[in-house]
């Protein structure tokens, strides 16, 4: 599977606004699956979870793994994720669209100032704006980092890829803007760009 995937087309994109969708997604980059454990996993009915599949395979989102037989002459196919980190370009999709990612974005920036502060790395501005702004530069700083990794293939479960992608992002977007979380004044710079 490829290491990242940059959601850059809007018709892509409203395929995985569903939630269930990129839970599959998620669990298929963990281990090749077939549509039965899926669906006992995510406690979804067979025609539900062959519903879901249907539509990732039709963006080419999941790809088929393996086929195995089993007792019986039982042809068992397994699904995997087409890649193991999706990255959203908000910038790129209409906000209609980008909207549905916005929350994750904002709590995935919530969590590293969190961090940050818990670390007394850094002074945070408590600026409601703070967080969307951070959120907004971390989203796009991670487009960028992983347009280097859409061709690099990785295996299931390969977790450390998408840690060095998120130091990456996080690293280049905190030496661009080392000033971005500490006083209100720079939150208001930011406000008013």
């Amino acid at each position: 599977m490829k290491a990242a995937y940059i959601v850059d087309d809007s018709k892509v994109a409203k395929v995985l606004v569903d939630p269930m969708r990129r839970a599959i997604l998620n669990l298929l980059s963990q281990k090749p699956m077939t549509q039965a454990q899926l669906a006992d996993d995510l406690g979804l009915s067979g025609a539900s979870l062959n519903y879901h599949i249907k539509i990732l395979r039709s963006k080419k989102l999941v790809v088929v793994a393996k086929r195995e037989f089993e007792m019986h002459r039982i042809k068992q196919i397994f699904f995997l994720a087409a890649a193991y980190l999706f990255v959203y370009d908000l910038d790129s999709l209409p906000k209609h669209i980008a909207r549905y990612f916005f929350p994750v974005s904002l709590e995935r920036a919530r969590v590293i100032i969190s961090l940050l502060m818990l670390n007394d790395q850094i002074n945070i501005d408590h600026a409601p704006n703070i967080s969307n702004s951070f959120s907004e530069l971390l989203s796009r700083q991670l487009v960028k980092v992983a347009k280097a990794y859409e061709e690099k293939e990785v295996d299931y479960a390969h977790e450390e890829i998408i840690f060095e992608i998120y130091t990456k992002a996080i690293s280049k977007l905190l030496d661009k803007n080392k000033d971005l979380l500490l006083t209100s004044k720079v939150a208001l710079n930011i406000q008013n760009k």
